[in-house]
């Protein structure tokens, strides 16, 4: 029986993520052990922790949708998409619904949200003249010409982003979320071939969940001094003798390896839906050879 690498991978990494909880998330320098306490914690006694399990569970019912042969269909694919995005937003409205995200017009996060809206405009173009049969478009649009006519978009929309966000703009996390899960969304089902969106989605999801887990050391190592400064308002420890541990770094781990089989599923399906087309192409040959040669008799 061939072995499913790719699923494998995938859902071992996604438990991965999981079971990170048992570990410590982080801990004291050894010289503070008797003077801090707690000097460490467990990732399932702090709320990181449920959003690491969180998000891991859903990072494994993802996998698992993915590669079913259910997600070979263009409107169940389409559905694990909007899926994945209101996931992604609802763990966002769970953990984060009270805080709120600054984005600034001048900011990186402003220029990748006009980078993501002018390529969904320019792959949505594509797709219309694509189903419009106006050819001369869609090769325009896809060939160098296109890349100029992206650059171009790209340019127009982070004007009129900077335009809408003024200096800058504060939006609730759970809203900034969505948005960008929304964008990611359109643009991996506007990409060529629709119905392999839910595996582009899944890669999408993967870097989302990635970025989400490696930047919160800060965050983790600041709830150990908010635990100890609860207990012991007078003996807490400090910012800087305070280390992220290996409940951590098995969480990124982990996701590194939902990408990883992510990539994967991704290039096994590209690999089915080329042979279905030259399959397809092949058929219509002999065909349109077997009409001819009716027509000739």
């Amino acid at each position: 029986m061939k072995r499913d690498w790719a699923r494998a991978i995938g859902i071992g990494g996604a438990l991965v993520v999981v079971i990170s909880i048992v570990w410590e998330f982080a801990r004291m320098q050894p010289d503070n052990n008797y003077l801090a306490n707690p000097w460490a914690h467990r990732g399932y006694e702090s709320v990181h922790g449920t959003i690491f399990a969180t998000i891991g569970l859903v990072l494994l019912v993802a996998v698992l949708l993915v590669a079913s042969k259910a997600s070979q269909s263009l409107w169940n694919s389409l559905a694990i998409v909007a899926a994945m995005i209101i996931a992604g937003w609802l763990i966002a409205l769970v953990f984060a619904g009270g805080e709120d995200v600054t984005v600034a017009s001048d900011s990186i996060v402003a220029f990748l949200l006009a980078v993501a809206i002018g390529i969904g405009i320019a792959f949505g173009a594509t797709r219309y003249a694509e189903a419009r049969s106006l050819d001369a478009v869609a090769n325009t649009l896809g060939g160098a010409t296109g890349t100029l006519i992206k650059m171009a978009i790209i340019f127009v929309v982070t004007i009129l982003l900077g335009l809408i966000i003024g200096d800058e703009m504060t939006v609730p996390a759970h809203v900034g979320i969505l948005i960008i899960m929304v964008l990611l969304g359109v643009v991996t089902s506007l990409m060529k071939t629709p119905s392999m969106a839910a595996n582009r989605m899944l890669i999408a999801s993967a870097l989302v969940a990635g970025t989400a887990i490696g930047f919160s050391g800060a965050a983790i190592r600041s709830t150990l001094i908010r635990l100890q400064s609860e207990t012991d308002p007078f003996i807490p420890g400090q910012y800087r003798d305070t280390q992220v541990t290996w409940g951590y770094f098995l969480a990124n781990i982990g996701v590194i390896l939902v990408f990883i089989g992510a990539v994967m599923l991704w290039a096994r399906r590209r690999d089915i839906v080329q042979s279905q087309q030259r399959a397809a192409k092949q058929r219509e040959a002999a065909e349109a050879s077997a009409r001819e040669l009716a027509a000739a008799r």
